[in-house]
């Protein structure tokens, strides 16, 4: 090859067909948790449907003590049958407070 000549270009190769990926399908929306039976209509506002002025679900007597309003007074802390009432009325309200930061 000589100064005055060009190089040809050679041919690029053909690019190979991208390999399509396979798409995750969404996630069906997470429907809210029942609550145990007995904790029925327990939302994050609203207390248990056997709530009364008289008696708690929760706790037993007459003071509240839903989860998310007032929580277990002192008295009731040394009360084991209460405190797992308690910790079970927490749990069915877990993903309760979740939905309501979503509703903004």
């Amino acid at each position: 090859m000589s100064m005055t000549e060009t190089p040809t270009e050679a041919p690029k190769p053909a690019r190979k067909p991208a390999k399509k990926r396979a798409r995750r399908q969404a996630a069906a929306p997470a429907k809210a948790p029942v609550p145990p039976s007995e904790f029925a209509g327990i939302t994050s506002t609203d207390c248990c449907d056997g709530c009364t002025a008289e008696k708690c679900v929760i706790s037993g007597i007459n003071v509240c003590s839903h989860p998310m309003k007032g929580g277990l007074q002192s008295a009731q802390l040394g009360q084991q049958d209460v405190v797992k009432r308690y910790n079970r009325a927490k749990l069915a309200l877990r993903d309760a407070m979740i939905d309501l930061r979503g509703m903004r």
